[in-house]
């Protein structure tokens, strides 16, 4: 369990739970596992109102773990509760889980991919060219 889990306030209005490591440099902190956090609110089944929450990757399409964040761009920084922290923990291992098992399409495939979108492309303009 990540106990060290941190919340941070950017100054794009952005909120993200990570894990922060030791950086020597001092105009940037580096962040493990940055998630983006979402919470919206909901109805009840009494009609009440309460808030869902989803955590999602802060970055997407990258290979690392770990980021540089300029502190010029931190608001606050914040201990995450208990109840956050166990749902992100379940969250990492779920996306490594999902990193792992991921296929990546073949060389062919991807020229087939390829192929298939220019063909697209003129189908969608055939019937415009006379």
């Amino acid at each position: 369990m990540t106990v060290d889990a941190k919340i941070l306030k950017l100054t794009s209005g952005e909120e993200i739970v990570c894990a922060i490591s030791n950086n020597p440099d001092n105009s940037h902190i580096v962040v493990a596992h940055p998630m983006k956090i979402f919470a919206r609110p909901k109805v009840t089944v009494d009609g009440g109102m309460s808030e869902s929450l989803s955590l999602h990757r802060w970055i997407h399409f990258s290979e690392t773990e770990n980021f540089e964040v300029p502190k010029s761009q931190i608001l606050t920084i914040t201990n995450a509760s208990v109840g956050l922290v166990k749902f992100y923990d379940y969250c990492i291992q779920r996306m490594k889980k999902e990193d792992r098992e991921l296929v990546y399409p073949t060389d062919e495939e991807l020229d087939e991919i390829e192929f298939d979108e220019e063909f697209d492309y003129v189908d969608d303009y055939s019937d415009t060219i006379q």
